[in-house]
């Protein structure tokens, strides 16, 4: 009931919580930060979701979601919101913004890992999630109210619609933070320092 046909992410609600007293209460709340790269036509969002993996819970936080942002400015909002010294994943396609952020000494910041099929395999990894978004992340609950699978010929197919997907893309890379593969990769050896 009350759910539109085709959404990505189903099992989501509002909820009021405070993020800092829940990692105080329980030591398997851990934070996770992800930053998808725009510009002009694009928004730069920026994501900070607590996740549980004992209860299956994306407690989302905090979001930064505004188009026109340079890399110095971005490197400020990050500072501003007291995470620069958190590991935050960021979209590996653009390795010069993130050299640049870095040099403001945002040192946390990591590519994502990319490879064939990764946006459909950091979907199904947060689908097995129950998704709490604070009241106060107004864009998060747009985008995840209209992130939708694609259609051809009147039937949804395994690919999301390329729009309301900036703090989608930020929250895939911030779970990656707690993503456990059965090999570890390279690039996520990387991310998670080992």
């Amino acid at each position: 009931w009350g759910i539109a046909s085709g959404l990505v992410y189903e099992h989501w609600w509002e909820k009021e919580f405070d993020y800092k007293q829940m990692m105080l209460d329980d030591p398997n709340e851990i934070p996770v930060f992800g930053l998808d790269f725009g510009y002009v036509n694009s928004k730069t969002a920026f994501v900070g979701a607590l996740v549980n993996l004992e209860k299956k819970t994306i407690h989302i936080f905090d979001e930064f979601y505004e188009v026109g942002m340079t890399n110095d400015k971005i490197a400020q909002m990050i500072i501003d919101k007291g995470y620069s010294k958190e590991i935050i994943v960021a979209d590996s396609a653009e390795p010069k913004s993130i050299d640049e952020i870095k040099r403001h000494g945002i040192f946390g910041l990591k590519k994502s890992v990319k490879g064939k099929d990764s946006v459909i395999n950091g979907i199904q990894f947060i689908q097995q999630f129950d998704i709490y978004v604070h009241p106060s992340c107004v864009n998060t609950k747009i985008e995840l109210n209209n992130y939708r699978w694609d259609e051809k010929d009147g039937e949804l197919i395994n690919q999301p619609i390329k729009e309301f997907d900036h703090i989608m893309d930020a929250l895939r890379y911030a779970m990656q933070i707690v993503k456990k593969p059965k090999t570890v990769p390279t690039g996520l050896k990387q991310i998670l320092g080992i």
